[in-house]
C-alpha cells in the first residue's frame, strides 16, 4: 500500500518538476531574446518555489520508494520448486 502511495507520488511530483523546468527554461530563453530583464526574472518567485517543492517531494518519495518494498502476491510459486 505504502509502495504504490510512494510511486503514484513520485511519478506526479517528478512530472511536475520536470515540466515546470522546461517551462522555466523556455520562459528565460524568451527573457534573453527579447532583451527584457523583467521577463527573465519574472519566474524566480512563487513559480520557482513551486517546483523546488515538486522536486523536494520527488525526491523523498524516490528515497521510499528504494526502503518499502512492493506487496508480493500471496501464492506465488516458485519457479523450479515443488
Amino acid at each position: 500500500m505504502l509502495h504504490r502511495i510512494a510511486r503514484a507520488t513520485f511519478i506526479a511530483s517528478l512530472a511536475a518538476a520536470l515540466a515546470g523546468g522546461v517551462l522555466l527554461i523556455a520562459w528565460q530563453i524568451l527573457g534573453l531574446a527579447a532583451g527584457d530583464a523583467a521577463i527573465l526574472t519574472a519566474p524566480n518567485g512563487l513559480f520557482k518555489t513551486i517546483l523546488c517543492i515538486a522536486a523536494s517531494i520527488s525526491s523523498i518519495a524516490a528515497y521510499v520508494l528504494v526502503h518499502v518494498k512492493a506487496a508480493s502476491p500471496a501464492h506465488t510459486p516458485k519457479a523450479g520448486t515443488r
